[in-house]
């Protein structure tokens, strides 16, 4: 049973209070599924056309795909392209990347500054996967302590790019087809 429920709105994303009563290994695999296997979507494949800033095309890459993307994936084989054309002097942000479908989380994440006559033109593609494959696919940072016996508080910091209550119930979902697979498994075993 969940309860004690609190949400808080940060500069970052979201902050996300619960209670749930639980043995600690319980608690421990909810926490570890929310942060690793959670799927998200991560800008992965860069296509650069022109990059003539002081930026190397792996560096400039690297901080693409750092920047969180706002969605809920609906299948793993989904991908949202993005495309990018700027010219300096000017700083290019995260909000310059543009996408029919897809959306950045925060628009002010500082990518590269351009110089007079500087120009940057590229496309990518955000990819769905989980945090155990990269850290760019994290939906968010959680910890847990126990209040009393089996009681346990979560907090829950996410990244905004998933909704709290929907990274809960995914991270609940796996748990339990996880738990009825491993259920399968046993009554399956023969001595």
């Amino acid at each position: 049973m969940i309860y004690n429920i609190q949400k808080e709105k940060t500069n970052i994303g979201e902050i996300f209070k619960f209670e749930i009563k639980s043995p600690m290994s319980f608690s421990n695999a909810l926490r570890r599924i929310m942060i690793s296997e959670v799927p998200t979507y991560a800008i992965e494949n860069v296509y650069i056309y022109e990059n003539t800033s002081s930026m190397y095309d792996e560096l400039l890459a690297h901080r693409l795909g750092l920047i969180p993307i706002r969605g809920k994936p609906v299948s793993s084989d989904e991908v949202i392209t993005f495309v990018l054309s700027k010219e300096g002097p000017c700083t290019v942000y995260s909000g310059d990347l543009t996408s029919e479908v897809g959306e950045v989380v925060f628009k002010n994440i500082p990518i590269v500054k351009l110089k007079e006559g500087q120009k940057i033109n590229l496309e990518c593609e955000a990819l769905v996967n989980i945090g155990k494959t990269h850290a760019k696919w994290q939906p968010c940072n959680c910890v847990y302590k126990q209040i009393d016996g089996d009681r346990v508080e979560f907090l829950v910091e996410s990244h905004g790019n998933i909704n709290s209550e929907d990274l809960l119930i995914t991270s609940i979902e796996i748990l339990r087809n996880k738990a009825e697979k491993f259920l399968e498994e046993l009554e399956s075993f023969k001595i």
